[in-house]
């Protein structure tokens, strides 16, 4: 159930961050801004607990998924202030990509080796 919970806040952030990040207007791209952490905070949660289910197992790899996981939600704050700034640039779009990419790639990778097996 964590996971499951854990896989649909990573899914809201990333809808949340790229319909937030489009908007041209401030105070629609707050609104987004605000949704988006609703998610930080179920990742969060989530993922202290999938953490303490998977650190004896494989700790090196649940704490670089950890590190990357609070990464992108780093990036994605400083991306937020950029666009209310008006200096988003397509170099922090991209770490931003990369972010979620490389977070999601460790998190299946982790499940692999936890589990055997992909659900």
């Amino acid at each position: 159930m964590f996971l499951w919970l854990h896989i649909g806040g990573w899914i809201w952030l990333a809808l949340m961050v790229t319909l937030g990040l489009t908007r041209r207007a401030i105070k629609s791209a707050n609104r987004y801004l605000i949704l988006s952490r609703l998610g930080y905070l179920l990742l969060i949660i989530t993922g202290v607990y999938l953490a303490t289910q998977t650190f004896a197992t494989n700790w090196w790899l649940t704490l670089l998924k950890a590190g990357l996981g609070l990464a992108t939600i780093g990036l994605t704050e400083v991306a937020f202030a950029r666009l209310q700034e008006s200096h988003l640039t397509g170099r922090l779009r991209v770490l931003l990509v990369a972010g979620f990419i490389l977070t999601a790639g460790c998190g299946v990778g982790l499940h692999l080796i936890v589990s055997g097996h992909w659900f």
